[in-house]
């Protein structure tokens, strides 16, 4: 019978659309029930519709939809009345019908057997492998690589078990460290899927367990990558100073010592920080300040050139926070002065949770704001839900004042008084 069903149906493929309909709808219910709308049948598929049901295709425009029951009662008056709805879909199709749902929870069965079978595969990634199969919010991404080609996911893992196999015990720049594992100094490039699937691995390396927080900000990556000894840029990546003095492991440097002597700026790359082991400022004290614009770095040192100072250039580089790590070290207080805008409160933020006990705040209070404040400088509504994040105490006011004037502030306009107060010190 149900042969004869397919044959009757597929005769006239007036059919094929609405039976598309029915198989979606069976697929979202996982069962036989609701209704389908058949305003987008053109006429000829709805006369088909109408002979079936003994009607007219006026009258079945006028209900707009029909429920599969009343189908599969209209189909049980036929010849073929031993065949349900669900069998006729599935001949029809020749795929058995499941719903959505049983989809996928199959689907979540195949990949965590492919995850258990690749933990057993790989044992230096079995940890990371597991960990995956909580599907927490930060792996959904790695699941769809999955479902794209498991075939390409595992060859993923064999370069991804080979790379925290061999990390390198000595610093090694990301090419090179890719060209040693790959033979392809682009295969760990953080631009690709393979990049991605290292940082998220590292992270998780990190904190053995639990959600993983995978770095997004470029200098936070360059942290993560380089407490495993790998160099993402190390020339670019500098910050800028001046009267400091750094020791490596043979003593004070003689070029920081000279620079210190003539009182003379550096912009010093990442790679000349890997072997400091102290800094500290010139003048034997424990006093270091911070700003975070150039100009204003600069304005500083025309009046007042012995001043410890260092500037970060905006967000901070993996250069200025290794430095700050070594005067932090060493006992100094720093004193920060960033912009008074949504992003500068953010930045000040992270430098004070970073270091709580050794940094102070310069020029980011709210009598500073409100000089520093410009009609000229205003902020679009983007810029203030920044301000949501801001939760240090000493930077409400602040984050208050720019939510109610929607206007920024910024350094720039309070040199003269930072330098008022750095010669008041004696520089």
């Amino acid at each position: 019978m149900i042969e004869q069903a397919l044959a009757y149906f597929r005769t006239d493929n007036g059919y094929d659309h609405l039976f598309l309909l029915f198989k979606k709808k069976f697929q979202s219910l996982g069962r036989i029930g609701g209704s389908v709308k058949i305003t987008t049948l053109d006429d000829r598929e709805l006369e088909s519709l109408a002979r079936f049901y003994g009607s007219t295709p006026t009258q079945l425009k006028e209900k707009g939809s029909i429920t599969l029951q009343s189908f599969e009662r209209q189909l049980s008056k036929t010849r073929f009345y031993d065949v349900t709805l669900k069998e006729l879909l599935e001949a029809y199709f020749n795929e058995k019908l499941i719903s959505n749902k049983e989809k996928k929870q199959e689907r979540i069965k195949q990949q965590e057997q492919f995850l258990s079978q690749a933990a057993r595969q790989f044992p230096a990634l079995a940890s990371w492998l597991t960990e995956l199969q909580h599907r927490r919010p930060d792996s959904h991404w790695i699941y769809r690589l999955i479902d794209l080609s498991e075939r390409e996911f595992e060859e993923m893992l064999v370069h991804l078990n080979d790379a925290i196999t061999h990390l390198p015990k000595m610093h090694e720049r990301l090419p090179m460290f890719s060209q040693r594992i790959t033979r392809n100094p682009h295969t760990f490039d953080l631009n690709t899927n393979l990049g991605r699937l290292f940082l998220h691995l590292l992270s998780l390396d990190r904190v053995q367990s639990g959600p993983v927080m995978v770095p997004t900000d470029s200098e936070s990556i360059n942290e993560l990558l380089l407490s495993y000894n790998i160099l993402r840029d190390d020339i670019s990546n500098y910050v800028t100073c001046v009267n400091l003095i750094v020791r490596t492991d043979k003593g004070i440097h003689p070029v920081w010592q000279a620079a210190s002597d003539h009182h003379s700026v550096m912009n010093v790359p990442l790679r000349e920080l890997e072997d400091i082991v102290s800094a500290y400022p010139a003048n034997g004290e424990h006093q270091v300040w911070l700003v975070e614009n150039s100009g204003v770095y600069s304005s500083i040192l025309d009046h007042l050139p012995a001043v410890p100072l260092l500037c970060t250039h905006g967000q901070f580089k993996l250069s200025a926070l290794i430095l700050i790590d070594q005067l932090v070290q060493s006992g100094c207080t720093l004193h920060y002065a960033g912009d008074l805008d949504p992003e500068g409160l953010r930045m000040a933020e992270r430098l004070v949770n970073r270091y709580p006990n050794q940094i102070n705040l310069w020029k980011m209070d709210l009598i500073s704001y409100q000089k520093s404040k410009s009609p000229m400088n205003v902020l679009t509504e983007e810029r203030l839900k920044q301000l949501d994040a801001i939760q240090l105490r000493s930077l409400l006011p602040v984050k208050e004042a720019l939510a109610e004037n929607k206007i920024a502030g910024y350094q720039e306009a309070l040199v003269q008084e930072m330098i008022a107060e750095l010669a008041d010190l004696g520089y």
